[in-house]
């Protein structure tokens, strides 16, 4: 990992522009704080107005633009972060695993917007300006540093943002919800290991509860059901590319190619090899 081509962070003057033209990154999410002035946020078919203070997440794929207003300049500082990473880090952390899904879902939906606590705001800020100072310098050691720096970065959107008590809040709806969300949240998580009890203290269940519940709603064990996913999700890979056995089942959450093999012909009675015949 390169964190420098991984996490980079700028200190942009955002220009006026009438006729904005959006735009997008592929493979990039995008955070974005207002740090003077006031402007727009353009999305494909909305505009959301922007004040200094601001914080916004575009998540990778999303079209967006800033915008300076007519009267008034506007400076930004933009932190981006190539998807892979940040899936690194959230797999190390399944709260913030299941608050950035939220996060990113809402900015797909339009809702851009980060509510930060003035604390939060304070914190952002001051990342920001770490990230970018270290950009710059590139001292020994600043690749640590910039990994150090959004991991604080993450901290302060678990313990400062609105959305996060909106997820704990939907978490507390009924124990089916909870069951829903988790299964959602393994569709794009299984590369990680998850034991019951990182799955139990998320949906905020005990241990036993959540074996109880778990079961009834899926049928299986949480162990069993992750295997099922992964495989899954190997087999489309194996239909859909020519990655070798190994990498598919390291890309797919299997500590080894022996491991692999055993959880794939468990679960589908073949070997991987079948599917590209």
């Amino acid at each position: 990992m390169d964190i420098f081509k991984d996490i980079y962070a700028l200190d942009i003057l955002l220009g006026h522009n009438p006729r904005p033209v959006i735009h997008c990154h592929e493979n990039l999410h995008e955070f974005f704080l207002c740090a003077e002035g006031r402007g727009t946020q353009h999305l494909d078919g909305r505009t959301v107005k922007m004040k200094k203070d601001d914080f916004f997440l575009f998540p990778a794929g999303q079209l967006h633009i800033g915008n300076s207003s007519e009267k008034e300049k506007c400076r930004g500082y933009v932190l981006n972060i190539r998807d892979s990473t940040l899936l690194s880090f959230t797999g190390n952390d399944l709260e913030f695993g299941m608050i950035f899904k939220m996060l990113k879902e809402n900015a797909l939906r339009g809702m851009i917007r980060i509510n930060l606590s003035s604390e939060g705001v304070a914190k952002a800020r001051q990342i920001f300006e770490e990230i970018i100072r270290e950009n710059k310098i590139r001292r020994i050691g600043y690749q640590l540093a910039i990994r150090a720096r959004f991991e604080e970065l993450a901290v302060v959107l678990m313990r400062n943002s609105k959305t996060k008590f909106e997820t704990k809040q939907k978490l507390k709806a009924s124990p089916e919800d909870k069951i829903n969300d988790f299964c959602r949240f393994l569709e794009t998580n299984f590369t990680y290991d998850i034991n019951v009890e990182q799955a139990a203290k998320l949906t905020n269940f005990s241990r036993s509860h959540f074996h109880t519940i778990f079961a009834s709603k899926t049928g299986t064990t949480l162990v069993k059901y992750l295997n099922s996913v992964r495989i899954r999700k190997a087999i489309e890979m194996l239909k859909n590319s020519d990655m070798e056995f190994d990498r598919i089942g390291s890309a797919c959450g299997f500590k080894s190619l022996s491991h692999f093999y055993l959880v794939f012909r468990k679960e589908t009675g073949k070997k991987p090899g079948d599917f590209r015949k």
